[in-house]
């Protein structure tokens, strides 16, 4: 990985962790959403590098605790909401998720349907290979995506140089209106947020009479790379109730 733990740390005087910022951004900077349900236990036999993944973790929002016994290091922690880490480019972005990843993260990075991975592998971020010349797929400014499920697709989900976390499903959507959803209390607000913020979308929270409104659109056509079919169909479900227009390739 071209970024370590320490040069990333550094890197979060430039980072807004997404926790209902009312602002709406002109253009949204890259963010990447993520959880952790299950406590991930991680062993060290380095004192120090046990430190570091206990500090970055609980930067991260997580619950964490650091247990030491038999001359090693056991760094346990969780973190059971979504959030969002938004950050200055695409390159710091993939380089965070694929830390995430590795570190037991759930993860959530959308990409632009235009979105060219020829250029990660220089940075240390592999990433399967894109061939977008299939039909219902829209440049910004195109017409929406057309709604459906579609087979041979065009895309090439091998891992490139071994990645560990090969993309298996393509989910793209995107939503030209503006939509509100109505959260019950703040901690669901500041999810909603969180998840819209990794899948691309222009987000803002209005507050009011005791509760928050989270108004978001995606007017360009974005898509999720996602492990397996089964995570796939989920975040389609997903997005279909929340309103966006999909297309599910596999």
């Amino acid at each position: 990985m071209a970024l370590t733990i320490k040069s990333m740390l550094l890197v979060q005087v430039a980072v807004v962790l997404a926790s209902g910022n009312a602002e709406l951004l002109a253009a949204e900077p890259p963010s990447v959403a993520y959880r952790l349900r299950q406590t991930k236990t991680v062993h060290f036999d380095d004192a120090g590098k046990a430190q570091l993944h206990l500090e970055t973790v609980r930067k991260l929002g997580c619950e964490a605790v650091m247990d030491s016994h038999g001359g090693h290091m056991d760094v346990s922690y969780r973190l059971t909401s979504w959030k969002a880490l938004t950050l200055v480019s695409d390159q710091t972005a993939h380089q965070w998720e694929d830390w995430m990843k590795k570190s037991g993260f759930e993860t959530l990075h959308a990409h632009g349907e235009d979105h060219d991975h020829s250029g990660l592998n220089q940075t240390g971020a592999d990433h399967a290979g894109h061939n977008h010349g299939t039909a219902g797929t829209s440049a910004p400014g195109a017409r929406p995506l057309a709604s459906g499920h579609f087979h041979g697709d065009g895309h090439n989900h091998g891992a490139v140089g071994g990645d560990a976390h090969a993309v298996q499903e393509v989910v793209s959507y995107s939503l030209s209106n503006w939509s509100t959803t109505h959260a019950r209390d703040q901690r669901e607000s500041d999810e909603v947020v969180a998840i819209l913020r990794g899948l691309g979308c222009e987000v803002k929270e209005e507050r009011h009479d005791g509760h928050a409104d989270v108004i978001f659109r995606c007017a360009r056509p974005m898509h999720l790379e996602l492990p397996s079919h089964q995570v796939a169909l989920g975040w389609e479900n997903w997005l279909q109730k929340t309103g966006f227009r999909t297309q599910h390739m596999h």
